[in-house]
């Protein structure tokens, strides 16, 4: 069976989790209690999967099995779209032959393929689930909490924390996704998370150092201006991509994220001034800009503490709203 999951993933304080569980019960939902899940990531010894964009996993949960294969997608603004072919198994073992043949590349052995294949990395998290009405839509609100693990031969055993919500739509509008996270997002303790347990995953196995989950890594350096005659929809998705980028390694304990992030923000602030039509988005910017600007210049302030805030998340979100106005 194949489908597109769209999906927003939001990193929550475990301090915070009762209160967001407490709002999503005041929906229209079917609950489903919590239930442990088991994943083990699959790769070849270089990495041809990943080379293909593709994430190969076995998940087990209350004694049911199942195969699944992510195939290249995208992330737009911090919305992920990825296409999955999943297929029941009787037992946790890989049998690549009954995934539909067109997902593979031109000419792939699959037999020779799946003997190269080594169990990589694995999760292990209990998930409480949610199937939300919301708006015209069905969204599905998971909370994870676990772990990621990986053995490595050269840094041994790696352990990095699940605490997340992942909204999925199951039918309906992007935008009610959006808006139910806006509604999440009236409290401090939730961050717009941009990478997957399986990439997380792929950081721990290729010895990544980590804090708070995240890998240090060098930043990049952010330009000092965009090209600002491209479409609205590409400035978009380059700031929040940016955006998103800088804060991860400020997370990260990398002082230049900080800078970079200063940089994003006067870029936002240089879009809402270059609109010539005046839209209710550029109100709502409007009234974060001021506050996140000395949220950053403040010495006192984490890269925590302004990340998870509230007025920081709703202001991407207002962002990937603008974003997904572009695409209608």
């Amino acid at each position: 069976m194949s489908s597109v999951e769209i999906e927003l993933k939001l990193s929550v304080k475990p301090d915070v989790i009762p209160a967001v569980r407490q709002q999503l019960f005041q929906f229209p939902h079917d609950y489903t209690s919590p239930q442990h899940l088991t994943n083990i990531y699959f790769e070849t010894v270089d990495n041809q999967l990943r080379r293909w964009d593709m994430g190969l996993r076995i998940r087990g949960f209350d004694g049911h099995y199942e195969m699944t294969m992510k195939t290249a997608g995208k992330v737009l603004g911090g919305l992920h779209q990825r296409p999955e072919f999943n297929v029941p198994l009787h037992h946790p073992e890989l049998d690549l032959a009954r995934f539909p043949n067109h997902i593979w590349p031109e000419n792939t052995d699959l037999a020779h393929l799946q003997a190269q294949l080594n169990k990589l990395f694995s999760t292990d998290f209990n998930r409480e689930k949610w199937l939300i009405t919301y708006g015209e839509s069905e969204i599905e609100v998971v909370l994870d909490q676990g772990i990621i693990f990986s053995e490595n031969k050269d840094s041994g055993s790696q352990t990095s924390p699940i605490c997340e919500f992942e909204l999925e739509l199951k039918n309906g509008n992007v935008t009610d996704i959006l808006s139910l996270a806006n509604k999440l997002a009236l409290q401090n303790g939730l961050r717009l998370a941009n990478k997957s347990k399986a990439a997380r995953g792929y950081a721990l196995v290729h010895g990544s150092s980590h804090k708070n989950g995240l890998s240090h890594k060098t930043l990049p350096r952010v330009p000092d201006e965009l090209e600002w005659q491209q479409p609205l929809s590409v400035l978009l998705t380059e700031i929040l991509a940016q955006w998103q980028e800088q804060e991860e390694g400020w997370l990260a304990g990398l002082p230049e994220g900080k800078m970079g992030l200063v940089q994003v923000l006067q870029w936002v602030t240089k879009l809402t001034e270059r609109q010539t039509e005046h839209l209710p988005i550029l109100d709502l910017l409007a009234n974060f800009l001021p506050e996140l600007n000395i949220a950053l210049f403040s010495e006192t302030l984490s890269s925590e503490t302004v990340c998870y805030s509230a007025s920081w998340l709703q202001c991407k979100l207002v962002l990937m709203q603008w974003l997904m106005a572009q695409h209608r």
